[in-house]
């Protein structure tokens, strides 16, 4: 067999186009228009946003405006400095060597003094580093900035004029390949009800097309039974204020009411009353109010069992059911569990055999472990769920491995955006060529509609002679699933020339403050704006031209040497994507002559899972795991962002996150392994973004480009809020709401967040791009030979994964966050502490966090206290 073949990943209908002439003459002079054009669009919905911001919420100032502490930084300057990554190879053989028994011979004394010797140098190296880049975010302005001022220069900012984007569009499972039809969880509710008053679990299913919702759902707020999935909103209802946004959410409480808690629990030693007489609430379980213990907490075989406890496996095996596939076993995940224990038994006590006939032990032992369940959240990045091991490459035809190869991230559509332009392959009726169009602006605090006068595209034809067209292209709303950020272009955070951007800032704010609401027609309005961006484009010109410039005549040298054509195997978007960055110009993590600030950029072969081996490695980052995913055989419905909010709403039971900034930002920042003081809750932005600093810069362009409808009500739901799975309409203190919208107030908190994180992390990389040892040390990320080593030391060949560094993060101390990959059968779909009460829940997913705060390594399950010898430092 062989794969179909296919001219193009994006449908599109035939629209009729006008010839420009060669592209060799012209596109360069296009591009230039299209890319001025779309500056001048960005620019009203600025100047509208900062004068709504100076009117309404001139007194609203945020904490993180104020603190202007910046840090969090070092995990990743360790990632990226030279002598770092030396001193990790040293240690990770060392460890290595430890593991294997000592079967090697001990080091020489020489070798050892050596070894530590560069240590020390490498020690010294790094604060010296991390001391001259504090001491430049020092110098900055003591104090904070004038609010207005310093609003007026994020939103510039977040218009991103300079910096580059893989943008990743939503695409179906592709029906010819299986193995990237494997589904993601559903959302599950009790449909039903049985004998004995235990729910019956069952999957929803969307109002109007009745497939398995299996992401985010938007439920009418007129009809509180009417709850359709993403796709249909954005086909349908796209747009309308009666609907609301709402996550995947846990079902567990919405179906246990106290009456059926009360009637399930029937243990003899449970508390049914309070202290006043009045019946408790037995579900969420609550360990120290109910008195004892439940019938068979411990699980034994063959003993009378408390149906409360199975309520979390009951979920699982809903969930369970819903994501096979034809080709799986009919077993449930209770089976597939005990397959596996007993497996496991029987290796151990071969094991155990084993060890007596060597003379190493007396008899076999089979030690329960004490943090099992810790454990499980600190297994391997890509590990084993529900039964289907990511590792097995079994499961792909071996026809179509080539395919999966030269397709890393499976059935993804990808885009390069710069500034407002985007480039993309793979869509019909281009000529089998290149599709050049404009970005919507930015989503700000003033809504705006994507305009549909955005229409003008320009197409490189495919061919050998490449012919330039231009045609009228009908607006449709992108949905997005990720974005890459590439390049950051340091546009406004005085990297390029500080008296230009204070002076750019100034016009800024003063044409806000001209604009007038009343006394003005519709057409006035619309001359006077155009006027004020004329203005303000004369300024925006001169400090953009030379760098805007240079990129744009490097995409038309791409487009005029790269394969334009689409091909599944052999010129797919991703590769077209690569084929357009030019990584002699982008390649280096910083400029060597300030044309951008930091860039991302990987060469072809970075983007591989990582096994870390140690907690000086660095793990996979958010996106890069995400986007993994699809090559390890399961599709995801959800973009980034929601996918990551599943683990607060969903998987953890939570309702909701529950630190500053995670509605934003949906992750836990605390970092295991001791490498950085201080938890997720007690940090501040800075700390919270800078925990990932690519997944944060990506996870902004995502958020910008999402409009109103696609948020939430309610950022932080209230405890006491109705859950999707009743059939009560959503109230707001004791009024009904008339619109599913976020109000104006919490979107101008979740604008001002995202654009404060942006701001955080653009003062930190301007500060190390001007620390001549940081630049020094990350010179070998991109050395187009081997950088030469230390005396002593063997040389690092150069190898693509290695571009992957910067893309990392932390090791995450927060418990199974890996998307619950590391958690095997019913851990996978549901939280161990998913039965506990709220308190309870917080308590035992921090009780896992700081312990894996303090373990010693990688692997370990000594913390640092401990003192039997364990590994690590």
């Amino acid at each position: 067999s062989s794969v179909p073949s296919r001219s193009h990943v994006t449908s599109s209908p035939s629209i009729p186009r006008q010839q420009i002439g060669p592209a060799t003459e012209h596109l360069r002079a296009e591009l230039l228009k299209m890319y001025w054009d779309g500056v001048r669009r960005e620019i009203p919905p600025i100047l509208l946003t900062l004068r709504k911001w100076q009117r309404e919420y001139a007194d609203e100032v945020l904490s993180d405006e104020q603190d202007r502490h910046v840090h969090g930084y070092d995990t990743f300057l360790d990632s990226v400095s030279h002598a770092s990554r030396q001193f990790t190879h040293r240690y990770d053989s060392t460890r290595e060597k430890a593991e294997d028994g000592g079967k090697d011979k001990p080091p020489s004394y020489q070798q050892a003094l050596r070894d530590r010797g560069w240590d020390i140098f490498a020690e010294m190296k790094s604060a010296n580093m991390k001391a001259e880049i504090r001491a430049s975010l020092a110098s900055e302005k003591a104090g904070s900035e004038d609010p207005l001022k310093g609003r007026a220069r994020m939103l510039l900012q977040s218009a991103q004029f300079l910096d580059m984007d893989k943008a990743i569009e939503y695409r179906d499972p592709e029906k010819l390949f299986n193995f990237w039809k494997r589904p993601p969880t559903p959302q599950v509710s009790a449909r039903s009800y049985d004998e004995t008053n235990m729910p019956v679990f069952a999957y929803l299913t969307c109002f109007d097309c009745r497939a398995i919702i299996r992401g985010s759902m938007f439920r009418s707020l007129e009809d509180a039974d009417m709850i359709v999935c993403e796709g249909c909103y954005r086909q349908k209802h796209y747009g309308q204020a009666c609907f609301t946004k709402l996550h995947k959410q846990s079902c567990l409480e919405a179906a246990v009411s106290p009456g059926v808690a009360r009637s399930i629990c029937q243990c003899p030693e449970i508390r049914t009353r309070d202290k006043t007489g009045r019946a408790r609430t037995l579900f969420p379980m609550d360990p120290a109010g109910d008195g004892g213990k439940h019938l068979n907490e411990e699980g034994s075989i063959g003993r009378p069992r408390c149906g409360l406890l199975d309520l979390p496996e009951m979920v699982a095996e809903a969930k369970y059911a819903a994501t096979k596939l034809q080709l799986d076993a009919s077993s449930t995940l209770g089976d597939a569990r005990r397959e596996r224990d007993l497996e496991r038994q029987r290796r151990a006590e071969e094991k155990a055999l084993e060890r007596i006939r060597e003379g190493t032990a007396t008899k076999p032992e089979l030690v329960r472990n004490p943090n099992a369940v810790a454990l499980e959240a600190t297994r391997g990045e890509f590990g084993t769920s529900y039964g289907f091991t990511t590792r097995d490459q079994e499961v792909i035809p071996f026809y179509l491995r080539s395919v999966t190869d030269n397709i890393p991230w499976g059935n993804v559509h990808m885009a390069l955006r710069f500034g407002p332009l985007l480039i993309e392959n793979g869509v019909a009726h281009t000529m089998r060529g290149a599709l050049i169009t404009s970005r919507d602006p930015q989503n700000l605090q003033v809504f705006h509609d994507p305009p549909g006068s955005i229409q003008h595209s320009l197409i490189v034809s495919g061919d050998g002679e490449r012919t330039l067209y231009a045609h009228r292209r009908p607006r449709q709303v992108k949905r997005y699933k990720a974005m890459m950020k590439q390049v950051v272009g340091g546009a406004f955070c005085g990297f390029f020339d500080s008296a230009v951007e204070e002076h750019i800032i100034d016009r800024f704010i003063y044409e806000s403050q001209q604009i007038q609401d009343g006394g003005f027609s519709a057409t006035d309005k619309t001359t006077l704006m155009d006027r004020r961006v004329e203005r303000l484009m004369v300024h925006l010109k001169k400090y953009l031209v030379p760098r805007v410039e240079r990129v744009v005549d490097s995409l038309v040298f791409r487009l005029l040497q790269v394969e334009l054509r689409w091909d599944p195997e052999s010129n797919n978007c991703q590769r077209f994507c690569d084929g357009l960055i030019e990584r002699t110009l982008f390649g280096p993590l910083l400029s060597p002559d300030k044309q951008y600030l930091m860039s991302f950029v990987c060469r072809p072969g970075a983007y591989v899972k990582e096994k870390t081996r140690s907690k000086y490695d660095v793990p996979n980052g958010l996106t890069e795991e995400y986007l993994l995913k699809f090559h390890y055989g399961r599709h995801d419905d959800s973009d980034i962002v929601d996918t990551l909010a599943e683990y607060w709403y969903d998987w953890g039971s939570f309702g909701g996150p529950l630190y500053p900034y995670q509605d934003v930002f949906p992750w836990d920042c605390t970092e295991a392994y001791g490498r950085y003081p201080g938890v997720c809750g007690d940090c501040n932005i800075s700390k919270h973004v800078w925990a990932f600093p690519f997944d944060s810069w990506s996870i902004i362009s995502l958020h910008l480009s999402r409009s109103r409808y696609l948020y939430p009500r309610d950022g932080h739901p209230p405890p006491d809020s109705p859950s999707l799975l009743t059939n009560h309409p959503l109230k707001t203190s004791s009024t009904t709401t008339t619109t599913g919208l976020m109000p104006d107030k919490s979107w101008f908190r979740n604008r001002l967040t995202l654009l404060l994180g942006q701001s955080t992390l653009l003062r930190a990389a301007t500060a190390m791009a001007s620390s001549p040892r940081f630049r020094e040390s990350t010179l070998w990320l991109h050395a187009p030979a081997p950088a030469p080593a230390p005396e002593g030391q063997q040389a690092n060949p150069i190898n693509p994964r290695q571009d992957r560094l910067k893309l990392g993060g932390i090791h995450r101390a927060q418990p199974f966050s890996h998307h619950f990959e590391k958690g095997e059968y019913h851990l996978y779909f549901v939280a161990p502490w998913s039965r506990l009460a709220a308190p309870g829940r917080v308590a035992e997913y921090e009780r896992l966090r700081d312990w894996k705060v303090t373990r010693r390594d990688v692997g370990s399950e000594k913390g640092r206290d401990d003192s039997d010898g364990g590994c690590g430092g």
